[in-house]
């Protein structure tokens, strides 16, 4: 499990990384903001961060748009462009991996378990999403307790869970149990026979990465049995996440907020 850090501390480790160099902050900022990125894509990035501002960067119709642009590359060596990825890649701000699509191209993407650290040194704020765990049939009414009071509470940013994005894993058996004002497509099922802290780590492990990728996730731990409570922390560790439980009356106690 790796060592928790302040808010501060993973600031300066990124402002380590990138040391002042623009090639490599635009790296990041794209990847963050618009998802993978070729090498081509993140050459005209680069060559472009400079010209249009920061304000136009980040505009989603401009990368969609971008064709009807001026494609000139300025100033953007394959060399440059190499050794930057290469560096973030070394530091495990971002990973690399073959194009399924073009054999000759490295497709750059953030690091899953460093994307929420460097949302917070860019000052980015996206939608909220949550993930409880649930295996303990005499909790059921405080869980439905749980859906009410979150659609209606305001818990980070002024932001409330972004709608459809409560999620809750609970062992087969259960979903039928469960009131009916929890919707059904906010449930994740896992079997019986994968009750084990290994198969609980690696299905929670794969829903937060999706999620990630459009949403800062939050854990709740306020239900379930060991094994759900230590997977979820062991991940809210891993990946940076925020955690709270509800206490008896009602009130969201935050555990870990960095």
């Amino acid at each position: 499990m790796e060592r928790g850090i302040s808010n501060r501390d993973s600031e300066a480790e990124i402002d380590k990384i990138i040391a002042g160099v623009l090639p490599r902050r635009v790296i990041l900022r794209t990847l963050l903001l618009f998802g993978p990125k070729t090498g081509p894509e993140l050459r005209w990035g680069i060559s472009k961060y400079n010209e249009v501002g920061e304000e136009l960067f980040r505009n989603q119709m401009y990368w969609v748009l971008k064709d009807s642009f001026d494609r000139r590359i300025n100033g953007v060596s394959d060399a440059l462009l190499y050794f930057n990825l290469k560096h973030l890649e070394i530091s495990g701000l971002i990973i690399r991996e073959r194009s399924e699509t073009e054999y000759k191209s490295k497709v750059a993407s953030i690091n899953p378990r460093k994307i929420q650290q460097i949302r917070q040194y860019f000052r980015d704020i996206v939608p909220l999403a949550c993930i409880t765990g649930f295996d303990v049939e005499d909790d059921k009414w405080r869980l439905t307790r749980l859906y009410q009071k979150l659609r209606r509470t305001r818990l980070l940013y002024n932001q409330c869970i972004d709608d459809g994005m409560n999620y809750t894993f609970l062992l087969e058996g259960l979903k039928s149990k469960i009131s009916a004002g929890i919707p059904r497509n906010q449930i994740n099922v896992i079997s019986k026979k994968k009750m084990n802290y290994f198969a609980i780590y690696q299905h929670l492990r794969k829903k937060i990465e999706d999620l990630l990728q459009t949403h800062e996730v939050i854990i709740n731990v306020t239900f379930g049995s060991r094994f759900f409570t230590i997977a979820l922390t062991q991940l809210s560790f891993e990946y940076h996440l925020k955690i709270f439980y509800l206490d008896p009356q009602e009130n969201i106690v935050w555990i870990k907020q960095q």
